[in-house]
């Protein structure tokens, strides 16, 4: 429990074979960076006695093992959606002396301050109490940074008024989520953007690490859609005592109803709603994104959007609506391909060839990993995929995206880091920005039943190797005009949303036309949270322009000119993970580790690929 490191008090003093010697210093490879908040003037740290009252700066996700939190009272630990500050100060006494020459911030178990939490109400997600009394349950060594004496709080003014408070609604259901971490469309060592090892890099590798004991997080389990209605901005607003309050939520919207099998998907619209009554209150969302703009990405209705716009670069999308395809799928598919054929003919000046079949793709929004993708060619094929996807259990889908085809080798994924979207002064034209990555995948195959599968990252030689015959030029060329239409996208989403998004990933379907030359068509707009794909330092840039978001709004009050708003930091990515050996610490293990399922954007299936070996395919359930 406690941050892993509260059950040295039972066996104290024993060295574990594991475990750094004293003294030890690790090498640079592993050595965690410093903190980048300023804890000099906490320091020296001073000595502290056995028995003595202090406050202690509590890190839930300190140690992924077993996660407790305190709470108000016993109802709100209790009672779904349970609610507790999850990350903030409370109360503790000495559990023995602190001597600061002994301490080694690389041995925080063996050489920290031990304290005993004093406050008597501490619950887990499921609402199960921890005794207090229990010395394996409410002991814990920390960092000496993390320690405030009584009668000393004017040292840590976050002890009042934190810098900033985070409203974090999450799964706390009693099926956990898969974290979706090996295999080509796998998350890797965060796991997916619902998961506990992903919203465990967000606070102890970027905001801990950033912010020290400033920030409060008060933290929301839901168990199920309907908990999500309980919610509201009026009463959660008070509770956030930050400069800056900032709401984040790890969830997966989606058009299905509740299902024990898929733990972190929830009613789209409960979701949608609760968002906007936080935002009403003054709680600015900063993951994923405001809830009008969220919308627009999850619904794909900026397809329909900006399909008939060649400038835009999307393939001509309709939308058949769900009472069409109840009373006749046939005459709905015929009704489809009609209006795919009009937008084209408006948008390109050519009529459609009648003797050549339609051929296209059926998609639902609110959907990820081309769960929901069905191709077509002709209304035959394209009736069923309607009924399939219309259709399925516990769905209520209002309509089906129906999109004309696009030939193409391989998706390029370009992800903006803060872009600058601004007016240059001195030419008087909008600047230019460029991605700050690009990612190279392919769904490799289309099954049986029209479905996307073998999902495959590359390298840029790779891609160009296998997929572009080895014409680099003509790569060169997808990236510039895959850049050159993202900044239209970038225009249009500042359209939908008057501030910009702090990170935004873009999808391409790219193919060779001849030596040096390449087209780009539109694929996705995927919001916060997508998969990193492999991007190595994609948690630490992606996190770290999501940090600096939340304080882009400028605060007032007392003590508001020392805040980081008055100040901003600048670019560039934060701090690199602590290593994770310091985990292997003394007393029993309790509980097990969590996690979720992976979400990415869905496109098209790639025309050709030179052969390869099968990869692993994971399929995100309803």
């Amino acid at each position: 429990f406690f941050s892993g490191t509260m059950t040295n008090v039972v066996q104290q003093g024993e060295a574990s074979s594991t475990q750094p010697q004293a003294g030890y210093v690790p090498p640079p490879e592993i050595a965690p960076a410093p903190l980048a908040y300023d804890s000099t003037p906490y320091q020296p740290f001073p000595r502290y006695s056995q028995g003595e009252k202090v406050y202690v700066f509590y890190r839930f996700q300190q140690n992924p093992e077993e996660l407790w939190f305190p709470t108000a009272n016993a109802l709100s630990g209790i009672c779904a959606p349970r609610i507790g500050y999850s990350d903030g100060w409370t109360t503790a006494e000495l559990v023995e002396d602190f001597d600061p020459d002994k301490f080694n911030e690389y041995r925080i178990r063996d050489t920290g301050v031990l304290v005993r939490y004093t406050h008597p109400h501490w619950y887990n997600r499921r609402g199960h109490a921890i005794d207090p009394t229990d010395p394996n349950m409410s002991v814990e060594s920390v960092h000496p940074l993390q320690i405030c004496r009584v009668g000393e709080e004017q040292k840590h003014p976050s002890l009042h008024q934190p810098d900033i408070s985070f409203a974090v609604v999450r799964w706390g259901g009693e099926n956990m989520c898969d974290e979706v971490k090996e295999g080509h469309g796998g998350w890797g060592r965060t796991g997916s953007a619902v998961s506990d090892p992903y919203i465990k890099v967000v606070f102890e590798e970027t905001v801990w690490p950033q912010l020290g004991p400033t920030y409060q997080v008060l933290s929301i389990f839901i168990r199920s859609s309907d908990d999500l209605l309980k919610l509201s901005g009026a009463t959660i607003a008070p509770l956030l005592k930050g400069r800056h309050k900032v709401g984040m939520y790890f969830l997966w919207p989606v058009v299905f109803h509740d299902s024990s099998h898929s733990p972190g998907y929830v009613n789209s619209w409960n979701l949608l709603q609760m968002m906007a009554s936080f935002e009403g209150a003054g709680i600015t969302t900063r993951f994923p994104h405001h809830s009008h703009l969220y919308k627009l990405l999850l619904s794909k209705d900026w397809c329909c959007y900006l399909g008939w716009d060649k400038k835009m670069g999307t393939p001509p999308t309709t939308k058949v609506p769900r009472s069409l395809i109840a009373n006749s799928p046939d005459k709905a598919a015929h009704q489809a391909i009609a209006a795919i054929q009009r937008i084209s003919l408006f948008r390109n000046g050519v009529a459609p060839n009648p003797d050549v079949p339609q051929k296209g793709v059926a998609k639902l929004g609110y959907s990820w990993e081309a769960t929901d993708v069905r191709c077509f060619e002709g209304p035959r094929q394209l009736a069923v995929a309607l009924r399939d996807l219309a259709e399925q259990p516990a769905s209520f889908v209002e309509g089906v995206l129906v999109q004309e085809w696009v030939n193409f080798d391989i998706e390029i994924r370009l992800f903006w880091v803060d872009p600058d979207v601004g007016i240059d002064p001195g030419t008087k034209t909008l600047r230019k920005p460029n991605p700050s990555k690009i990612l190279y995948t392919a769904f490799n195959t289309i099954d049986h039943e029209q479905r996307m599968r073998d999902f495959e990252r590359f390298s840029r030689v790779d891609a160009i190797a296998r997929c572009f015959g080895g014409d680099e030029p003509a790569m060169a060329d997808a990236e510039r005009k895959a850049t050159e239409l993202g900044r239209n996208l970038l225009m249009f989403i500042n359209a939908e949303c008057s501030e910009p998004p702090p990170v935004l990933r873009m999808d391409f379907m790219i193919k060779r036309t001849g030596p040096g030359q390449a087209t780009v068509t539109t694929g996705e707009l995927t919001e916060l949270g997508g998969c990193f794909l492999g991007w190595p330092e994609g948690p630490e840039v992606i996190w770290g322009a999501v940090l600096r978001s939340c304080f882009r709004e400028q605060c007032y009050g007392i003590g508001s000119e020392n805040c980081r708003c008055r100040s901003p930091h600048p670019k560039g990515p934060f701090l690199k993970p602590r290593p994770r050996w310091e985990g292997k610490g003394k007393g029993k293990g309790k509980g097990k580790g969590k996690g979720d399922h992976g979400a990415s954007s869905e496109g098209q299936p790639k025309a050709h690929l030179a052969p390869k070996p099968k990869p692993t395919w994971q399929k995100p359930p309803h």
